[in-house]
């Protein structure tokens, strides 16, 4: 398969990706769970800057991780979904050093980032804010609402046991790892409550998780809300200075992509805002605020066959909002 074809079907794969939690409202028409299983999945080590290292799936939107290497220790972001995909991170950090495994960041709680917790050592201290340790006691429900993703394959899940974070923060946390500074922030609620960015300010590199995507995506509304994701996402635009950004899922991008979300919910709430206002319907409403053509490929891009699945997300998008600011 030639590179052309890898980066489309990476891409077509990216934009399948809508994380719906069981709180979610019925997804409109359109709706694909996002297809997460790891099986021949390999995480490509790729150095972004001395020390600073991310881990790419080849199988997106199967997640990424990355890792940054001090003086001390490595701080290691994701655990990923099970064990083998955890034990893959551990093997691509010990490529690089035999420092020991400090510290993990956990970037949201849902199970695909937070499964393989159990299987790094008992001295690596698991860190994560506040609201995502919290919602990862609902354990059992998550491998649930897992499976669908997963094929429903539940030895997927065989191996699995909880592993809460040993520590928690609130708002910002600062990780010295001896000549390499992380920084944790919470900007506020987006694609999950608990979103957490980890920064690498010599480096300009940000893990993401699902706050923000990969390259050419759109927010998702799971169980954010416009407005909220809006000021969280102008937060982070303030505070960083950005240069690379490793999303959960899907291929890199820059901090410019801030800048796309922030004019996509800008323009989606005042849409959504609009047909309120005139007294129309969700279905109205859906019907009414089409996706603007400057986010989708142009008709003779390779990646045009992109359109529906941009198309559904936005439907998806419109139907959280309408119901936010319709109270429903």
């Amino acid at each position: 398969m030639n590179r052309t074809t890898n980066t489309r079907t990476a891409f077509t794969l990216l934009l399948l990706m809508v994380f719906a939690r069981p709180a979610a409202a019925q997804s409109p028409k359109g709706f694909i769970p996002p297809p997460l299983n790891p099986t021949q999945a390999r995480l490509e080590t790729k150095q972004l800057a001395p020390g600073v290292y991310a881990l790419l799936s080849n199988k997106p939107p199967v997640d990424n991780s990355g890792f940054v290497v001090g003086e001390r220790g490595v701080l290691v972001i994701d655990a990923h979904i099970n064990g083998a995909m955890a034990q893959q991170i551990q093997s691509a950090v010990r490529q690089v050093t035999e420092k020991p495994i400090l510290y993990l960041v956990n970037t949201n709680y849902h199970g695909d980032h937070t499964f393989g917790n159990y299987a790094f050592p008992a001295e690596t201290r698991i860190i994560a804010q506040r609201e995502t340790a919290e919602r990862m006691r609902a354990f059992e429900q998550e491998k649930q609402f897992l499976l669908g993703t997963v094929d429903n394959d539940p030895t997927v899940f065989a191996d699995v046991r909880l592993r809460l974070p040993e520590a928690v923060f609130s708002d910002y946390l600062r990780l010295d790892l001896g000549g390499k500074v992380v920084e944790l922030y919470h900007f506020g609620r987006g694609n999950s409550p608990g979103d957490t960015v980890a920064y690498v300010p010599g480096a300009r590199v940000a893990w993401t998780g699902n706050l923000i995507l990969g390259n050419g995506s759109i927010p998702f509304l799971i169980e954010g809300q416009a407005q909220a994701y809006m000021e969280t996402l102008a937060r982070f635009a303030h505070a960083l200075d950005v240069e690379t950004i490793v999303p959960g899922h899907g291929a890199l991008t820059s901090g410019a992509i801030l800048g796309r979300y922030l004019q996509y919910l800008n323009e989606l709430t005042e849409s959504v805002r609009g047909s309120l206002r005139a007294g129309r319907t969700l279905e109205e409403a859906q019907a009414g605020n089409s996706l603007a053509p400057y986010y989708l490929p142009p008709a003779q891009s390779p990646f045009a066959q992109l359109t529906p699945f941009l198309v559904g997300l936005h439907r998806w998008n419109v139907q959280r909002t309408y119901q936010e600011m319709s109270g429903r």
